[in-house]
């Protein structure tokens, strides 16, 4: 029992976890949509390229302003329901990607796992959806993401063609449930872990075989 409660000892070390804030939220603005298929049922997509990362707030461990280079673009599934360019909704399958890259790395990046919604609302458009996938932070073991909302609004603009200029005031504010982060274990951890393993089995072999001989 006492062998079986210092190897559970040992392999708490390694899965300390950081907890978050209660919300992880990112919001940019700017950025190009595009729609892409001529509005065909089932072949049709909206995508958003170019929009600018301006804040991350609830990762305590990032600057909360994000870096030059900052992106958030995603492509949506096809066209279920609706004209993209035409008419006041449209809907999307699950599916297509989504990105969130900070300076020079990719920080969080996923697809939607339920249909999408981009409404025309007078002078501006909305886009709604869910997002499931994996948000990486230096130093810390990828973490998955379940349900993830995004909110978009573009205000003040309309299709020239088959895009759409993002103006001032439009922004995407994407939350992440509240959950922890593990540090991930640097590789002197893992090799201090790996030798105590290796101490610890042969110090169980030694007790064995003095038991067996004592009898």
């Amino acid at each position: 029992m006492k062998l079986k409660c210092l190897l559970l000892a040992a392999l708490a070390c390694c899965v300390v976890s950081i907890p978050v804030a209660a919300q992880v939220v990112f919001d940019n603005t700017d950025g190009t949509f595009t729609a892409n298929g001529n509005n065909v049922i089932g072949a049709a997509t909206l995508a958003l390229s170019n929009s600018q990362l301006v804040s991350v707030t609830g990762l305590s461990m990032l600057p909360s302003t994000a870096p030059a280079g900052s992106t958030v673009s995603f492509t949506t599934g096809t066209l279920a329901t609706g004209s993209i360019t035409a008419g006041s909704q449209a809907t999307f399958n699950a599916g297509g990607t989504f990105t969130i890259n900070y300076g020079n790395g990719v920080i969080f990046q996923g697809q939607f796992g339920t249909p999408t919604t981009w409404t025309n609302i007078g002078v501006a458009y909305s886009f709604v959806g869910t997002v499931n996938g994996t948000l990486f932070v230096p130093g810390f073991v990828p973490a998955e993401v379940m349900g993830a909302t995004i909110q978009l609004t573009t205000i003040g603009a309309s299709f020239s063609g088959n895009t759409i200029q993002d103006g001032p005031g439009g922004k995407t504010s994407f939350a992440l449930p509240a959950g922890g982060l593990t540090p991930a274990p640097e590789p002197g951890t893992l090799t201090l872990l790996g030798t105590g393993l290796v101490g610890l089995g042969v110090f169980v072999r030694r007790l064995r075989g003095g038991a067996t001989e004592s009898k």
